[in-house]
């Protein structure tokens, strides 16, 4: 069969995210897409931008990034663990699907042939794997979205790569500090070949309970993939960054990246600096604000309709159980197309169809919340 027979006869159907958001009527609410698109950017990042376009922002930096972009990123990494990592130790990335792409992809050339995701799960961490046939695993969550461990315990071999995400898309969920030394109980006894690729980018935005921890400050063979895009409410520049201790990893990272990228865009990482640096806290303060308030009011709505839910800490989503068995997209598409209707995506995105996941991140969170207790009520009446 020839490469056009294959072609025709292939389907390439779009992510349910995706499908969901592109059938929004133009008179609807979006509850969907995962960025802070509502919210004011810090002037910092516009001015650390224009001030360096003359300064070489238009010309190419190194393969690994831009020197004073990968420091400020190796201190604000030694902040959360203490190890004295330097700029070698940092590898930018074009947003963190590249970075998790990028370390999936290199440590398979060296002789992985396991990924271990979480049972609820962003998309790309089953997609990616299976680009290089590596083999894919599930591990379980517990009904409050924390990690059987005991259970990931039975799975783990020496060389596998483990994928964990907190604060969690699409869950909101926070690990505690018991919850991450109990995970990394199980790592440091089973995990002595592989290792682990924490997503991190919601890092920033936890809005309740205890401050964020990277996972590296609890287990040494942790590869950090983090960005600015959502802490920033900059999705659209796309920096993001590996950092593993193992400078000969960094490296490796950075060969196999080239190929892809040649090197990330200069003036955007010369734009992400002051939010690296902690120069834009204030303003993430106050989206994390804005973010409480809009859970508080989410949860009210789903607490007068019954359904439901794990309370979120962190990132900008709710992952209520919407139906007690089936597939929630029919009811999504049917929300999202409707004239003043709502956008929110089905779990079948996350591996969990039984649930949504709405976004807490807009500034029209009172209507939008009135259009899906409407949309709710009908289908809780029609059921």
């Amino acid at each position: 069969m020839s490469i056009d027979e294959r072609l025709a006869n292939s389907h390439f159907s779009l992510p349910a995210i995706r499908e969901v958001n592109l059938s929004k009527h133009a008179t609807g609410i979006s509850l969907g897409l995962g960025e802070l698109k509502d919210f004011n950017v810090d002037d910092k990042i516009f001015k650390a931008l224009s001030n360096n376009w003359l300064n070489g922002a238009t010309c190419y930096t190194q393969n690994a990034g831009l020197p004073a972009l990968r420091k400020a990123v190796a201190a604000k990494q030694n902040l959360q663990d203490g190890f004295e990592y330097n700029d070698d130790n940092v590898v930018i990335t074009i947003g963190v699907q590249n970075a998790v792409y990028t370390a999936i992809k290199t440590l398979s050339k060296l002789g992985a042939s396991r990924v271990l995701i979480p049972s609820i799960h962003f998309g790309i961490y089953k997609k990616i794997p299976a680009e290089f046939n590596m083999e894919v695993i599930t591990y379980p969550l517990n009904d409050d979205f924390s990690i059987n461990t005991e259970a990931l315990r039975a799975l783990i071999q020496p060389t596998d790569i483990v994928i964990l995400n907190s604060p969690s898309n699409p869950t909101g969920k926070v690990f505690s500090d018991d919850e991450l030394n109990s995970i990394a109980s199980v790592f440091k006894q089973k995990l002595t070949d592989g290792y682990v690729v924490s997503d991190e980018i919601y890092g920033s935005l936890v809005y309740d309970g205890s401050p964020f921890k990277s996972f590296s400050a609890y287990f040494d063979r942790v590869v950090v993939a983090d960005g600015v895009s959502k802490s920033g409410a900059i999705a659209g520049l796309r920096v993001g960054w590996l950092i593993t201790r193992n400078q000969h990893l960094a490296k490796a990272f950075t060969s196999n990246n080239a190929t892809i990228i040649s090197a990330p865009p200069t003036a955007n990482q010369y734009a992400a600096i002051p939010v690296v640096k902690g120069e834009t806290l204030e303003t993430i303060q106050s989206y994390n604000t804005i973010l409480k308030a809009n859970r508080d009011k989410t949860i009210k709505v789903l607490d007068e309709l019954k359904v439901e839910y794990n309370l979120p800490s962190g990132s900008f989503y709710i992952f209520p159980k919407l139906l007690k068995q089936g597939c929630t997209k029919a009811f999504c598409l049917e929300a999202a197309k409707k004239e003043n209707g709502v956008v929110v995506i089905p779990g079948i995105a996350f591996g969990a169809e039984e649930y949504i996941r709405i976004s807490l991140a807009s500034n029209n969170m009172d209507e939008a919340l009135n259009r899906l207790k409407t949309a709710v009520s009908e289908l809780i009446t029609n059921n």
